[in-house]
This record gives C-alpha cells, sequence and structure tokens, in this order.
C-alpha cells in the first residue's frame, strides 16, 4: 500500500463510525421484533429510494457499469443477510456470532496474494487478542435458541459470504469505483436476489406496526446508509485485514447497547471481553496512523 507522509485519519475514523453503526443495527432488529428475513427484506427495498436520494443529492448517479460491477457484491451481501439472520433462529446466538467472529482470519489468509498486503508481527498478537476478546464476549453472555447443526452451518455460509463480498468490496474500490454509486448497486441488486427466499420465509409488509417504521428507518439510515457508505469508502484507502479487524468491535457495542436498552444484564467475562478487544484495536490503530493513502473526497459517481 503506498504511504503517505500526510495521510488523513479520515478513512480510520470513517471505519470506525462504520463499525458503531454496524453494531448499533442489531438493536434495532430486536426493538422491531420481527424475523430476521422480514426485516432484512424491507430494510433492503425501502433503503434503495434512500440511498439512490443521497446519491443524486451528492452529485453521483447509477450507470449499468456500476450495476454490473456491483451485483456480485449484492448477490453476496443478500446471502450474508439471509444466512446469517436465520441462523439466529436455529443455534444459540454464541454460536452464531463466534462463527461470523472468524472472517478476518480468512480475510488474514486470502489478503497478501490479493492486494499484497504485509501485516506486522505485533498486528497478529493484538489480532488474536481482539478475537479472544469477542469470543470471551458471547460466551460469556450464555446461549438461546435450538443448538443444531443447520444453524451452525447457516452461519458457516454467512461467514464465508461476509467474507467474500469484503474482500470483493475492497478488490472494487482498489479500481476505483465510486463508493456510494456502488453501495446504493449493491442495496438494489442484494434486494433482487433476497425476494425469491423471502416470499417464502418472511411475514408480509402489514407485520410491520407503530414504532416498527421508525426502527426499521433508523436501521435504513444508520448501519445502512452511514454505516455501509463509510466503510465502502474507506476501504479504499485502508488494509483489508485493519477494516476486518475493526468489526470484531460490533458485538461489543450490540453487547453495552443491549444492557443500556433492553437491560440485558452484562457479565463480568462480558465487560473485560470487551475492554481486551478494544484495547487491541486501539493499538492497531494507533500503529497504523500513518500508513493509509491521502483520500480523496467522498465520491458519490
Amino acid at each position: 500500500m503506498t504511504a503517505s507522509s500526510q495521510s488523513s485519519p479520515a478513512p480510520l475514523a470513517a471505519a470506525s463510525v462504520a463499525v458503531v453503526a454496524w453494531g448499533v443495527g442489531p438493536l434495532f432488529v430486536t426493538a422491531i421484533g420481527l424475523s430476521g428475513v422480514t426485516v432484512a427484506i424491507y430494510r433492503l427495498w425501502f433503503a434503495v429510494p434512500i440511498m439512490y436520494a443521497i446519491l443524486r443529492i451528492m452529485g453521483g448517479q447509477l450507470t449499468w457499469r456500476i450495476f454490473k460491477l456491483a451485483a456480485p457484491a449484492g448477490a453476496l451481501f443478500a446471502a450474508d443477510i439471509g444466512f446469517g439472520f436465520s441462523s439466529f433462529r436455529h443455534t444459540s446466538i454464541a454460536n452464531a456470532t463466534i462463527i461470523g467472529a472468524l472472517s478476518p482470519l480468512l480475510v488474514l489468509a486470502i489478503s497478501g496474494p490479493l492486494f499484497g498486503e504485509r501485516i506486522r508481527k505485533v498486528d497478529l498478537v493484538w489480532f488474536g487478542a481482539a478475537l479472544a476478546g469477542t469470543l470471551l464476549v458471547v460466551l460469556s453472555g450464555g446461549s438461546s435458541g435450538e443448538q443444531g447443526l443447520l444453524g451452525d452451518g447457516l452461519a458457516t455460509v454467512s461467514l464465508f459470504t461476509w467474507t467474500a463480498y469484503f474482500v470483493y468490496l475492497k478488490k472494487k474500490r482498489v479500481d476505483g469505483v465510486p463508493a456510494f454509486a456502488f453501495m446504493t448497486a449493491v442495496i438494489a441488486t442484494g434486494a433482487v436476489a433476497l425476494t425469491p427466499y423471502a416470499l417464502v420465509a418472511a411475514d408480509p409488509v402489514t407485520a410491520l406496526r407503530g414504532s416498527d417504521w421508525i426502527w426499521l428507518f433508523c436501521l435504513i439510515l444508520g448501519p445502512g446508509a452511514l454505516g455501509h457508505g463509510a466503510m465502502t469508502w474507506a476501504t479504499r484507502f485502508l488494509d483489508v485485514n485493519l477494516t476486518s479487524l475493526m468489526t470484531l468491535a460490533g458485538p461489543v457495542v450490540s453487547t453495552v447497547g443491549a444492557a443500556i436498552f433492553f437491560h440485558q444484564g452484562l457479565a463480568l467475562g462480558q465487560m473485560l471481553g470487551a475492554a481486551l478487544v478494544l484495547v487491541s484495536i486501539g493499538f492497531v490503530l494507533v500503529g497504523h496512523r500513518g500508513s493509509n493513502v491521502t483520500p480523496q473526497p467522498l465520491e458519490g459517481g
């Protein structure tokens, strides 16, 4: 990666905002209270006009070229949501979260050959500590839901589709595909890809009542537009290993948020694990302060 002596902290800040937004997302899903597939399909379809309106305000536009480039990412994004949300109905949240937390390991294994990225030895230490802290957070919180190989299998498929999405996103951003236009096309193609499954598994739109609509649009604007938009932009300027590692803070944000807003108790192990994750990521970020290239303004299209 090209270094710059005058590199901006903006990409790290954007990625941090994205991780926090993604961590808050499960709180909105919990507040809605419908099935994961139901929330996912309406989140995607209602997000399409909102994302497009934001894109046009930013001066960007969608082209068939961007749609073609985004189609594989949209399919992977839809698969991750569909399999991931469904896994919670067939296995424990702890199992599904632990499986999902393995994504940075897969990214680490393939980022070198694909992008020529080199990770420092000390980063491997902090990487292991952050992963251990994530496992401590989810294991200390207990488990719920039906245990089963089906759910673990669904979570595993979600793990691979998310990893593939993350790496594909990095590749297209390195190639210079505009961030927000690309993400808007990903949402649109993802909605199309998830629809056949949702027609079978999702509840009708009339199941959304009262405050459900407020939380749904918070989900669209927060984790959706802000979270994915910020991370999509930042991935062009940061090592994919770094951004992947940062996502381990998501379960910490979710766990702390659940304790605050849903009065779900925080065990001592969860607090220790959360501290370990944040401290580990903090040391990695400090070590990478000067490693990102100087970013361009946020590209709409």
